[in-house]
């Protein structure tokens, strides 16, 4: 059903997180056998994922969930010993169900044996008789609740058997929408949210842009090299007056890059035979920004030039930046995006590999028709459209980025297209009707569909809150989009996230075994080990993961998803709102080395702990827990990253000398937490520019010789 925009307006509110006190007359009498265990343990449940009030007290400060099953989970009966890698995720039987999901894998195998209380009509619960030992506290919603989510604020910790008797404990969950819920767009949310406006400034809402006409609700202030890459598009009224590049030596045998893409005359990036000319201008007479393709090889090319708008900048806020362009009519019809090129933020020219350049190919092969010799060309290359469903942006990007996304198919062409939620603030009209649409990851993104939450007044009901959620369920909030597991998306060329083979998206609040089995392919392709014929997304370790959106499933190996103290989710580390002035949204500082990021779990003298493990400690230079325990394992599509250990300094003669003298570490940091060693098998033996980045060929590699650290 077509999504349309609520009209309710508010005045000036604000968010309450409200604490109900609740004494010794609510909770039933514990009998003869209490007595023995000490006391029991009691409390209520509540709904309350805040209360908007206007001037006075909270209007709504939480009503009681009844029917629901607060658990008592046993430390002992979490599995925190079995090693989670990447076959375990990603190959038969994919859901690794034993083990991936802490507290709901525990309750689901062996539940009926753990302390348990149901909440009565005022949602309270008292367990007797708590036995010894450590457990995490459980909410599991009634089955036929509609609205409720499991997990609670109290279910991220572990409680000692000391902590619970004779307490009172007040769980409050979280609401969720109903399944006729409506998406009503950011400008209402921030409405009553005016202390979350900094998230217009996150990378989740600056995704896709519009070259020189940004969204309402888009502040690029804290990325002032966003638009960096457009200086390379000159306001011209001829094509041939743009940045030139050249595009040269297809490989089909190559992924996204068969080409190799250097500026007009670049010798450093040596090219045999170039197959088109490829030219980056804005058009100064309606300053719509354009890529055109000039076919080199056959000069009778019908579809020579081509001129590709640019619909949307791809990224920029970090990393690299793509473009998503519309097809010329005298190629054919087409409504679909496609995305093609690649500015490599921390590339530079003068390093010699082709993926660690500024300007990289991607997915150039898509606009080319090769000829019978596809080395040397012949007259039958031509320029081309690539085929209708495969590789747009509808189909393959659309999920993850649009908010209250919706999919239907052209009649004309057969094409998937998508429509997003009306907003006035919105970002461009991507669909089929004529108002602005929110293109980006905007607050139901996360939160759920808005109508019936925005119909309470916005008190605290009818919305997802992922702090209220189990540690587990809130991570998959972000694990629907940030893993490489594809979904069910029509007839597709590469990953569609979260979407169903009815075609649903996977709304926030469910969990893991539902996002991967209801909305997610076996059939299709995950990320596979890296070798001779295989997608290489995962390193040979099978650990650690080499592309970007990964980040879920590497922090599913973590230490910090599976333990018996502390269950760490996304959050906890990153205000999602963007509201802090650190890098990456940190909620602290992680350049300080008492920061409360990692010490306020892990009180460690970082000098001491250095020296302990590595038998050496910085004097005088900053060393991070992050610089060891999160390296940059992973790469954004092309290898673009920073030098790590050399061994023998630049300048190098050419591109097979740079790869057997440098290493390097990539862009995106490893969320599995670990300190992967020099003899991992993505390093031991490995020529170095193709080996896994490790803090020992990286960072800690500029300064110390790799033979000397005392791991072995």
């Amino acid at each position: 059903m077509r999504q349309h925009n609520a009209t309710t307006v508010f005045g000036l509110a604000a968010l309450l997180l409200t604490v109900m006190l609740i004494t010794a007359s609510m909770v039933p009498a514990a009998g003869a056998a209490n007595q023995a265990a000490g006391r029991a343990f009691a409390g209520q449940v509540v709904s309350a994922s805040g209360a908007v009030f206007v001037g006075g007290a909270a209007t709504n400060p939480g009503h009681p969930v009844a029917g629901a099953t607060v658990h008592l989970v046993p430390i002992t009966a979490i599995d925190i010993t079995t090693a989670m890698t990447a076959s375990a995720i990603y190959a038969p039987p994919f859901p690794a169900e034993a083990y991936d999901e802490p507290l709901e894998d525990a309750i689901r195998l062996r539940g009926t044996a753990f302390p348990q209380s149901a909440t009565d009509a005022q949602g309270r619960f008292a367990i007797a008789n708590v036995p010894d030992g450590k457990f995490f506290v459980h909410v599991t919603p009634a089955p036929k609740d509609p609205e409720h989510l499991p997990g609670g604020d109290q279910s991220r910790r572990s409680y000692s058997a000391e902590q619970l008797r004779g307490q009172s404990m007040t769980i409050k969950v979280s609401s969720s929408p109903s399944t006729t819920a409506r998406y009503v767009g950011s400008s209402s949310c921030l409405a009553c949210h005016t202390n979350k406006e900094h998230w217009q400034q996150t990378a989740h809402k600056l995704g896709w842009t519009v070259p020189g006409a940004p969204g309402r609700m888009q502040d690029f202030s804290r990325h002032p090299d966003y638009f960096d890459a457009l200086e390379s598009f000159p306001a011209v009224d001829d094509y041939a007056r743009g940045t030139r590049l050249e595009l040269g030596d297809y490989d089909p045998a190559r992924n996204d890059d068969k080409f190799k893409l250097r500026a007009s005359g670049d010798a450093r990036l040596p090219i045999e035979t170039t197959y088109a000319d490829v030219y980056l201008w804005k058009n100064a007479r309606d300053n719509k920004y354009f890529i055109t393709m000039v076919n080199r090889l056959n000069a009778q090319d019908p579809n020579s030039p081509a001129h590709l708008e640019i619909k949307l900048l791809y990224g920029g806020a970090v990393h690299d930046q793509r473009y998503i362009v519309s097809v010329p009519p005298g190629l054919g019809a087409r409504q679909g995006w496609y995305t093609v090129l690649r500015y490599n933020m921390t590339g530079r020219d003068n390093r010699l590999h082709r993926e660690r350049r500024v300007w990289h190919d991607y997915k150039f092969y898509m606009w080319w028709s090769a000829g019978v010799d596809a080395k040397h060309g012949t007259s039958d290359d031509v320029l081309t459209a690539p085929p209708v469903n495969t590789n747009a942006v509808q189909t393959m990007c659309a999920g993850c980025h649009l908010t209250g996304w919706e999919r239907y198919q052209d009649k004309a062409t057969g094409q998937f297209l998508v429509r997003a939620v009306n907003d006035p603030g919105g970002d461009m009209n991507i669909d089929d009707d004529p108002e602005l649409d929110e293109i980006n990851v905007g607050c139901e993104s996360c939160h759920g569909p808005g109508s019936e939450h925005v119909a309470n007044t916005g008190r605290s009901r009818f919305i997802v809150n992922p702090k209220l959620l189990s540690a587990e369920r809130s991570s998959a909030v972000c694990g629907r989009c940030h893993d490489r597991r594809q979904g069910y998306g029509g007839p597709t060329n590469g990953y569609t996230q979260a979407i169903s083979e009815a075609g649903e998206l996977a709304k926030p609040g469910i969990s893991r075994h539902e996002l991967i089995t209801k909305y997610t392919d076996p059939i299709k392709k995950g990320p596979t080990m890296r070798g001779p014929g295989r997608e290489d997304n995962i390193w040979p370790d099978d650990v650690h993961s080499n592309k970007p959106h990964q980040q879920y499933a590497d922090f599913l190996k973590s230490k910090m998803y599976r333990n018996d103290r502390l269950l760490v989710t996304c959050s906890d580390c990153h205000d999602l709102h963007g509201g802090t002035p650190n890098p990456r949204w940190l909620i602290h500082d992680a350049n300080d080395p008492a920061s409360p990021l990692c010490q306020r779990c892990h009180t460690v003298n970082v000098l001491s702990h250095m020296e302990t493990k590595l038998n050496a400690k910085m004097k005088g230079q900053l060393t991070r827990c992050i610089d060891c325990h999160m390296p940059g394992t992973a790469n954004t599509g092309g290898i673009a990253g920073d030098f790590g250990r050399m061994i023998k300094t630049p300048p190098y003669a050419n591109a097979l000398e740079e790869e057997n003298n440098a290493y390097w570490q990539g862009p995106l940091k490893s969320h599995v937490f670990d300190v992967p060693l020099k003899t991992n098998v993505g390093v031991d033996g490995v020529p170095p520019g193709r080996a896994m980045p490790i803090p020992y060929t990286g960072a800690c590699g500029t300064c110390h010789q790799v033979s000397e650290l005392a791991f072995k």
